[in-house]
């Protein structure tokens, strides 16, 4: 049996029905903050002191961690670490290094003292490093999603009394309205954490941009309507963690993207902008027009070449490399997606079409098996013209994202010169009656 009959027998319904990609479920937005423990003793700190459990590790155990700002996840950072040193000794990953210590307050060199350094040199801190960065995107990217098809939003604006059902209503009322910006709300995730923190730092009194205190909000309000500190500071790193483009690219933040070669300051940015004058042009707000869903999970983008990019680091399917190996043309494309969607709501390997019971299983055999390959006598047929989901933004997109690199060119062929002097249109009485037809039908 090939793998088309095994897809069309799998399906209770008819195989050209449309499906709906599926939403996302509910999602827990604020997760509990784990308590941070020592990788070498029992002694625990609050969630928020690194850097005291940094100090414990350097001055009780000679330990030093590098790039810990790069580190996505501290906790389980900690908790993966310490579990390998309960059956492995600190020498089979960490690096030993000798450094003078001074008294403080003294100059003078008391001890030569020997650190063990964990640092990203060994390939597993890396891969670890690396994974914790994955992780956290994906949930960044959930969240986000979740926020932007909320119907249980409901914020007062910080400015008035209006109340808004949206938050990008709300943000786009307080830029227009209040002329002020925080960046286009597309970017945004963590939303009410964010107003939250607006609205206790105007409720104290503290302007937003500079961070001083005022005797009262008539002295705030006109302090940053004069000082033109009715924006947030770029420069302030707090901020960072409500903008996308800061969970985009391990260990880089939007000002790191911004100074790469070829970067565009004004694409990349941290999210809001600051006013140059009072006539700040608004003319290059991005609509947010959809997001394209991977193949094989929930992870969802804004650009193609993205969810490409993930398919390739996350799941091992390189789909431009097929397209251009294979020269597919825009339709060869779309059924190639067409079928793959539907191997992948069947639980069905789209290379050796065997199916499986739950779709973890199924990846877990994509992934060992590699039959990122589907073959082209069970895609390329006619029933996958027709979209798997009918919102599958993917599809609305491959023309775009084409470069024209290995695509088979689309050939018009030349018309041939076609003698009408034998036509029967040439006859004037069947024009007559052709003419008599029409009239009598309307």
């Amino acid at each position: 049996m090939s793998q088309l009959e095994v897809l069309n027998k799998s399906l209770d319904q008819p195989i050209l029905e449309a499906l709906k990609l599926p939403e996302l479920g509910e999602l827990s937005l604020d997760e509990k903050p784990q308590e941070l423990v020592c990788l070498l003793c029992p002694e625990e700190f609050p969630p928020d002191g690194v850097d005291q459990l940094l100090k414990h590790l350097l001055t009780q155990h000679n330990f030093v961690i590098a790039d810990v700002p790069l580190i996505a996840d501290i906790n389980k950072y900690i908790r993966y670490w310490k579990n390998k040193f309960l059956e492995t000794p600190l020498t089979a990953y960490c690096t030993s290094m000798q450094a003078d210590v001074s008294k403080k307050d003294c100059d003078e060199v008391a001890e030569v003292r020997e650190f063990s350094l964990l640092s990203d040199i060994v390939p597993e801190d890396r891969m670890l490093r690396h994974q914790l960065q994955t992780d956290r995107l994906e949930h960044v990217l959930k969240v986000h999603e979740l926020e932007n098809n909320s119907t249980k939003f409901s914020r007062s604006c910080l400015f008035c009394k209006m109340v808004f059902d949206r938050h990008a209503s709300l943000f786009d009322h307080m830029a227009f309205g209040h002329n002020f910006s925080v960046g286009q709300p597309a970017n945004l995730v963590f939303v009410n954490k964010f107003l939250d923190i607006l609205q206790e730092k105007l409720d104290t009194l503290i302007c937003l941009y500079c961070e001083k205190t005022f005797k009262s909000r008539d002295v705030l309000k006109e302090h940053m309507r004069k000082k033109s500190h009715k924006k947030l500071n770029p420069q302030n790193k707090y901020y960072d963690e409500f903008y996308l483009v800061n969970y985009l690219e391990f260990g880089k933040n939007w000002e790191d993207l911004s100074r790469e070669p070829g970067g565009e300051e004004d694409e990349i940015t941290s999210g809001f902008d600051v006013e140059k004058d009072e006539n700040y042009d608004w003319s290059d707000w991005k609509d947010n027009v959809g997001r394209t869903i991977c193949l094989f999970c929930p992870a969802n983008y804004a650009e193609n070449k993205d969810l490409f990019q993930h398919m390739v680091e996350i799941h091992g399917f390189n789909f431009q490399k097929i397209r251009e190996d294979d020269g597919l043309d825009f339709y060869q494309q779309v059924k190639m997606i067409n079928y793959i969607r539907r191997c992948v709501h069947l639980n069905t390997c789209i290379g050796c079409g065997t199916l499986f019971s739950d779709r973890s299983s199924m990846l877990q055999h994509l992934s060992w098996s590699d039959h990122y390959s589907p073959p082209e006598k069970e895609w390329n047929q006619p029933q996958f013209y027709f979209p798997t989901y009918e919102n599958d933004n993917l599809l609305h997109c491959l023309e775009e994202d084409d470069d024209g690199k290995g695509a088979n060119p689309v050939i018009v062929p030349e018309q041939v010169g076609l003698d009408v002097s034998d036509s029967i249109l040439q006859d004037e009485g069947f024009r007559k009656s052709l003419m008599k037809r029409s009239n009598h039908k309307h």
